[in-house]
């Protein structure tokens, strides 16, 4: 196949569900920078120069809007000020090597949340991208996120080796938020069907690649994430993102 997708699809337009009250409109967002098979070398390592592949963000605006893109975990921080109304917006290339790179490539826990925050609503996108193997996802407003998501990929048969499945979860509220992952097949770190529980605090992000074997990857299709309470602390939202 070739194609490396962050999300299910790219959707270039501004939807709104009235009946759940519920907005892609926001002025808050968390993201991540999912695996892409160019990061690696030949032997599977990550690409210590980045790799070829890039990711940039979008930003649909409807007024003149500030916009902050930060890795706050690692003090990283960019503002584009004064982004013209009625424009859609692309950042450079968000770090991908050195202290700054935040590129998801290995699984586990890391601090690599990528933080976007507007002080006029927008709508956000996220693309990575190298020549046809390119994937992009709409953003969600963090007060729209959910506790509990089910992850949706395929059985990965691809001319590029280390195209994995993946999911990863991102913790987007302060205090510690508790996850526990149940993934539907065999992970680098897990066994499917067993049930993982991991602490993270706000920034921090949980990454799961499939077993993979030449150019074929397993399928992490209905892999289920869920927030839970932990001590005196409730459920939290996450953001959660597969490809």
């Amino acid at each position: 196949m070739g194609k490396k997708l962050l999300l299910l699809a790219a959707v270039i337009s501004s939807i709104t569900a009235y009946s759940q009250d519920f907005s892609n409109k926001g002025k808050d967002f968390w993201v991540g920078y999912g695996s892409h098979c160019d990061m690696y070398t030949g032997t599977g390592a990550m690409n210590a120069s980045g790799g070829a592949q890039d990711m940039v963000l979008y930003f649909a605006t409807e007024a003149i809007t500030n916009v902050t893109v930060s890795i706050p975990t690692i003090g990283y921080t960019q503002t584009y000020s004064n982004i013209a109304a009625n424009t859609i917006f692309e950042t450079p290339a968000i770090p991908k090597s050195g202290t700054n790179d935040v590129r998801l490539g290995t699984e586990g826990t890391s601090n690599k949340g990528i933080h976007i925050v507007s002080d006029q609503p927008i709508v956000a996108y996220a693309h990575i991208y190298n020549g046809a193997r390119s994937g992009a996802t709409l953003l969600f407003p963090t007060n729209t996120l959910g506790k509990e998501y089910y992850s949706l990929n395929m059985t990965q048969t691809s001319q590029q080796a280390y195209s994995y499945c993946y999911f990863f979860v991102v913790a987007t509220d302060t205090g510690t938020t508790t996850i526990q992952v149940t993934p539907s097949a065999n992970t680098q770190t897990m066994t499917g069907g067993t049930t993982y529980t991991f602490n993270l605090t706000q920034g921090q992000v949980f990454n799961a690649l499939g077993t993979i074997a030449g150019n074929n990857g397993v399928d992490l299709t209905g892999s289920k994430v869920v927030s839970i309470a932990s001590g005196s602390g409730a459920c939290k939202p996450i953001a959660v993102f597969s490809g």
